[in-house]
């Protein structure tokens, strides 16, 4: 390239309005002999970007391919040294290993630095930076500009047309520790920015392949509506050199880009995510947060549209994106009523897998009976959530509760996350669907919501908090019935006349509007002591033996001195139960610590009979990595079933 095609590849590399952006591209392909290659190198790309159906969810892809750019980043530098040893198995044990955050959870990390903290702590906001979602004005109000940023490995002019702008490549199926390889790509977000997208990308130097040079690749892509007389759909195409190459600059050509890769969708159409940064919702914080439900790694967001802060007299206005999840454990002690999760196991063709479910009953807020509390959170009308590594693949509706779990007045209040991470391999290939918008409707998903539903009805807790909230419902029926009863009866007494005895017993000895407990709800439990390690477990029903019968399940109640949480915070926990003989019962479904207590159900399998199921015991391995466990002392504890 000359010097003017050069200078004009920089300047479209930095700029942020799209009418100087089209007048760059003109000015190369006019000039200096620039040219359009089609996006996978597929003439008819057309169906493959625009198969989304949720511009949120399609841009989120771009973000969870700029969390997988830096975690990849950290594998290429740590695998010279780690050539005998395994690679993590998950991006939660990625992060853990690579980044110190325990057990995969950003929850885990502290907020922001403080004085008491050891020098060197790593914290939410320290993380975030590492990738960030900055929102620019656009010439249309509702559409931003928007850049995804990313600090991570970075690509090569090569490299470009093999990843970030491929079609249906298998660039991650072998890479475990990242979180990509089930969704359709970044490139489905390109459908809703067609007036142009600009990616500026740079390998870090340290990790360049054999044969590659330190440039910064710059790119330019667009949807031609080509001739609607020969072609049914237009064509996705970006923009390379004379050579049919994607163009690189010298790093100090002009421009300082750190190594990494930035997306800058122009006019991005996410119309109902356009509020400003700090509206609970309607905006791209909603958006993220509910989206990235529990992301592995934390991100920055960042609103810089003037038109909107310049009522608030600010330049800009960012956040820390840590996810629902992380948000709800925050707000455990403020407006969460409770909180737990059970780890549930699936009967599957292949072999036995499971998934964990977290949930939450959130506090209803007495000043505004009338308010949707969940709403703060997720989707009221669609409050279970289905997530892998922390993204959204699907929701399910509130009848979910009202209906099926039998919970009605617990609707406005409950939130339910699936995790899909301990699925088999083959299992989550029956349910994810490539646009991460909804789970493919098939018999394991109903096998799984069925489980599911089973594992929740035994919670007394969820049982005791919809009866609550049932009796507060008809408490206040009842005090307005009575003050219309009021009413009518000052009437009357105005036609009594006076001496006479107006007296009379009421039937029934409760309160107006009380109803009786449902059977199997319990009373609040007082907690028990807790360390941070357990140092014993045991069953705690007080039925001894616990029966098991063959053709239902068995609930046996655990009491602990484990932190609320334990078995979720650490990735290697869980609760097991084993036998002699083994393989006579098995797991349905095992509950997280809270209180220091726990719940397991059994069931018998097809090999046992009544005269098998004598000695079991429960076992809570210790959290060691997958790697160190073996041989570990674990717990355990004996007991009579019969």
């Amino acid at each position: 390239m000359n010097k003017n095609a050069r200078s004009l590849v920089s300047r479209l590399a930095q700029t942020r309005n799209l009418s100087e952006a089209h007048d760059f591209v003109a000015d190369l392909a006019r000039d200096h002999g620039f040219q359009w290659r089609p996006v996978g190198d597929r003439e008819g790309n057309y169906g493959l970007i625009a198969m989304g159906s949720d511009p949120g969810h399609a841009f989120v892809e771009r973000v969870t391919n700029a969390v997988d750019a830096i975690i990849e980043r950290e594998a290429l530098r740590r695998q010279p040294k780690a050539k005998s040893k395994a690679m993590p198995a998950s991006p939660r044990e990625a992060v853990e290993a690579w980044f110190g955050v325990k057990g995969g959870r950003v929850v885990n990390l502290p907020k922001e630095p403080r004085k008491d903290h050891p020098k060197g702590t790593v914290t939410r906001q320290s993380l975030a930076h590492n990738v960030e979602i900055i929102l620019f004005d656009s010439d249309q109000k509702k559409r931003p500009t928007v850049e995804i940023r990313d600090h991570g490995i970075g690509l090569t002019p090569r490299l470009i047309p093999l990843t970030i702008l491929s079609l249906n490549e298998t660039n991650k199926v072998s890479k475990p520790y990242l979180a990509g390889a089930y969704g359709q790509g970044g490139s489905t977000a390109l459908a809703f920015s067609p007036q142009g997208t600009t990616i500026v990308s740079r390998r870090d130097p340290k990790l360049l392949d054999e044969g590659d040079k330190d440039e910064v690749a710059v790119t330019f892509v667009r949807y031609n509506e080509l001739s609607p007389e020969k072609n049914k759909n237009g064509r996705f195409e970006y923009l390379v050199g004379p050579n049919n190459r994607v163009v690189g600059l010298p790093p100090d050509e002009g421009f300082d880009f750190a190594p990494g890769t930035s997306v800058v969708h122009h006019s991005l159409n996410i119309d109902q995510y356009s509020a400003l940064m700090t509206a609970p919702t309607g905006s791209m914080w909603w958006l993220l947060q509910s989206t990235l439900f529990d992301p592995v790694l934390p991100v920055w967001a960042e609103d810089r549209r003037l038109s909107l802060l310049q009522k608030q007299e600010k330049q800009r206005d960012g956040r820390t994106i840590a996810g629902n999840y992380t948000r709800l454990m925050d707000d455990k002690n403020d407006k969460v009523e409770w909180t737990n999760s059970v780890t549930v196991a699936i009967e599957h063709q292949e072999k036995e897998t499971s998934v964990r479910v977290n949930y939450w009953v959130i506090k209803p807020n007495p000043d505004k009976p009338s308010e949707v509390p969940i709403a703060a959170y997720v989707d009221q009308w669609r409050p279970i959530i289905f997530t892998f590594n922390g993204q959204t693949h699907g929701t399910e509706e509130r009848r979910f509760t009202t209906d099926r779990l039998g919970l009605p007045y617990l609707a406005k209040f409950l939130i339910v996350q699936v995790e899909l991470d301990h699925l088999t391999s083959q299992a989550r290939r029956e349910l994810l669907s490539s646009t991460r918008d909804r789970l493919k409707q098939s018999a394991f998903y109903d096998e799984m919501r069925e489980r599911i539903l089973a594992a929740l009805a035994m919670d007394e807790t969820l049982t005791r908090l919809d009866e609550e909230r049932k009796e507060r419902l008809l408490s206040k029926h009842s005090d307005a019935e009575r003050e219309k009863m009021r009413q009518r009866f000052a009437k009357l007494m105005d036609r009594f006349k006076v001496g006479a005895d107006t007296s009379a017993k009421v039937k029934g000895g409760t309160e107006p509007g009380r109803r009786p407990t449902k059977p199997g709800s319990r009373d609040p439990l007082t907690p028990l002591p807790t360390q941070e390690h357990p140092s014993f477990i045991r069953i705690a029903n007080t039925q001894r033996p616990v029966p098991v019968r063959l053709d239902r399940h068995a609930l046996i109640r655990l009491e602990s001195d484990a932190p609320d949480g334990y078995i979720t915070s650490h990735i290697h926990a869980k609760l097991s139960v084993g036998g002699d003989p083994e393989g006579l019962v098995t797991r349905a479904s095992a509950s997280d610590f809270s209180g220091g207590r726990a719940r397991i159900a059994i069931k018998p399998t097809a090999k046992a009979n009544a005269d098998q199921l004598r000695a079991r015991r429960i076992i809570l391995p210790r959290p060691h990595s997958r790697r160190r466990s073996r041989g570990k002392r674990s717990i355990r504890v004996f007991a009579l079933c019969g």
